[in-house]
């Protein structure tokens, strides 16, 4: 139980000082607890001695009354302490990881771990963040409250103490047992929500696909699945507690029984006076109580350690830039030197070498898993090499922080991601310091201003997640847009017009041409046709650097890059007839 309070001690910090002395204010609310019950004593012993006056009335009411107002008024103070401590610790510790997200390799954020981070920034965090400052409200009381108790019935009647005294003992070994009943199943259960978590993204995710192709009923049953193991497991751990619960509460059961009895034939035979009965009768019905209390909190405190044993797993993943520093730098060309990459065991890239000179146009051709894409994740660190070495402006990017490498470049990828937010907040995305003016203005530099314009809000106008609520052709835009604004020396560019309508593509083809003046260009390239003017075209083939030059060289020599170019040529001569399609 003590496990809880000092892991959350040590997550928070700067504010841990806020948490102690709620602890500490804690002790003394206990006490003014419990003075109700000394003054009922009092009261029985001035009426059992015949001994009682109005004034002792008065002043015994008015103690009860100012210790009952002293209570709430500490009350409130550990709650805003504790509370609000509380909700400043996560709100920051959102942000950390948030940040350090952006530093994790890309290939941590696969499809198997994206319900697990879901599942521990959401469920995990969300639950330790409303419950555990309640948890160690409750758990502070409860060994405080035991201890006063204790000390009290030692001071009247040590025989009754030593009642209570076993009963605690008792207690906190059953607890032990509790909590053992809960680590060993709050794991599964963390362990299962995410697998939940999982289930349920992907259902959501490729609803379009299952829909489409008939699935809902297999893929319903696969997040049915998830579900029922969810529910089995969160079973089989109450059924786990349940015995020892029942055990614990038990003890305290016997315990007021035993001390009722006891406190009864005391008196009987003369050892106890009537009026310390009659207290202990109304007290010890309240000392077990916050004690016993802990028992149902069991089960919420291993939660809360399963989550927040997950998020240190998350935080101690390792980061790519853990070395890096913040570097300037004074130019921007690229070079790959012997190169060689792979995705766990599978390689992409073998030995490649080239430079791509600063200020210029370098385009990357090859069929689908020849090494493109991998290539521009690269340059911008969203892997690290195995063996050689990528150099931006002379510098090793593995000597550079992320934040220091990508401040140089903008990406405009075909699948353009928009957040939840207004079309003005995703383009100022790309410069957080923009004003509206400028906003206004790379909008029309990227040729989505007029569209904009007849949107319901304008530039105010929410965008559904992911930009589902405008066209791809908008969506690409609007990215354009964002790369303008952030007017980074190097561009990486998969080819955006690939996939577009005609119209669109002249919209966007305008927008790249304001992109990437006098900038470090690498493209992506799907259509041989516009990259012509590249001052290098890079030819790849299975991972390997199999030819370079620029379009006129390569079109004269024999390989793989005259192919692609002879079967485009082919390709636009080719012709759909009426008399073909009625005859299919």
């Amino acid at each position: 139980m003590l496990s809880i309070i000092k892991r959350v001690l040590k997550l928070a910090g700067e504010f841990a000082g806020k948490i102690k002395l709620a602890m500490f204010v804690s002790f003394f609310e206990a006490i003014f607890n419990n003075v109700p019950i000394f003054i009922i004593l009092y009261i029985l012993i001035g009426i059992m001695n015949d001994a009682l006056d109005v004034n002792d009335v008065w002043i015994s009411g008015g103690i009860i009354i100012t210790a009952l107002l002293l209570q709430c008024v500490l009350k409130r103070v550990i709650y805003v302490l504790q509370s609000g401590t509380g909700f400043e610790i996560f709100a920051r510790e959102r942000i950390k990881i948030g940040d350090r997200f952006k530093r994790f390799p890309m290939g941590y954020f696969s499809e198997g771990n994206k319900g697990y981070i879901s599942a521990v920034i959401t469920s995990d965090i969300n639950f330790i963040e409303m419950y555990a400052m309640n948890a160690i409200d409750k758990v502070v009381i409860a060994y405080v409250n035991a201890m006063v108790a204790c000390i009290f019935l030692l001071i009247i009647d040590y025989r009754i103490a030593v009642i209570s005294i076993l009963a605690f003992l008792i207690g906190v070994f059953l607890l032990k047992k509790i909590l053992a009943v809960g680590k060993k199943h709050s794991v599964i259960r963390q362990d299962k929500q995410s697998e939940l978590v999982s289930a349920v993204l992907e259902y959501v995710q490729g609803m379009s696909v299952i829909k489409a192709f008939n699935m809902s009923g297999d893929k319903a049953k696969a997040t049915k699945k998830a579900f029922e193991e969810f529910r089995d497991i969160s079973i089989e751990m109450e059924k786990g507690f349940m015995p020892y619960i029942f055990r614990f509460e038990s003890i305290f059961a016997l315990g007021i029984g035993l001390t009722i009895l006891l406190a009864s034939s005391f008196t009987v035979y003369g050892s106890l006076n009537m009026s310390i009965m009659l207290m202990i009768f109304v007290f010890i019905f309240r000392i077990y109580l916050p004690f016993n209390a802990l028992s149902l909190l069991s089960a919420e405190i291993r939660i809360m350690e399963a989550g927040l044993d997950r998020y240190d797993a998350l935080k101690n993943i390792e980061i790519i830039d853990e070395n890096g520093r913040d570097i300037k730098l004074d130019s921007f060309d690229i070079e790959f030197k012997d190169v060689s990459f792979a995705y766990d065991d599978k390689k992409v890239l073998q030995n490649i070498s080239f430079a791509i000179p600063e200020k210029s146009m370098t385009a990357l051709v090859g069929s689908s898993g020849s090494g493109k894409t991998t290539i521009a994740n690269l340059i911008a660190r969203f892997w690290d090499v195995q063996k050689g070495e990528v150099r931006v402006g002379g510098v090793n990017v593995k000597e550079m922080t992320c934040d220091s490498l990508l401040s140089n470049i903008s990406m405009v990828f075909q699948n353009v991601y928009l957040f939840n937010d207004t079309i003005f907040n995703n383009i100022k995305f790309g410069n957080p310091e923009a004003s509206r003016e400028e906003v206004i203005a790379v909008a029309k530099k990227a040729r989505c201003h007029e569209f904009i314009m007849e949107l319901p809000d304008g530039y105010d106008t929410m965008v559904d997640e992911g930009g589902s609520s405008l066209s791809g052709g908008e969506k690409q835009r609007i990215s354009i847009a964002r790369a303008i604004l952030k007017d980074a020396p190097i561009i990486l560019l998969d080819e955006a017009t690939a996939s577009v309508d005609p119209e669109n593509e002249k919209y966007i083809q305008l927008a790249i041409n304001e992109l990437v003046k006098d900038k470090t260009l690498v493209v992506i390239a799907h259509r041989l046709s516009t990259i012509r003017s590249a001052n290098q075209i890079l030819v790849l083939e299975n991972g390997n650097l199999v030819q370079k030059g620029n379009h006129n060289q390569l079109v004269e020599e024999e390989g793989k890059y005259k192919d692609f170019w002879d079967r485009r040529m082919k390709a636009k001569s080719w012709e759909i007839s009426k008399a073909t399609l009625a005859k299919d």
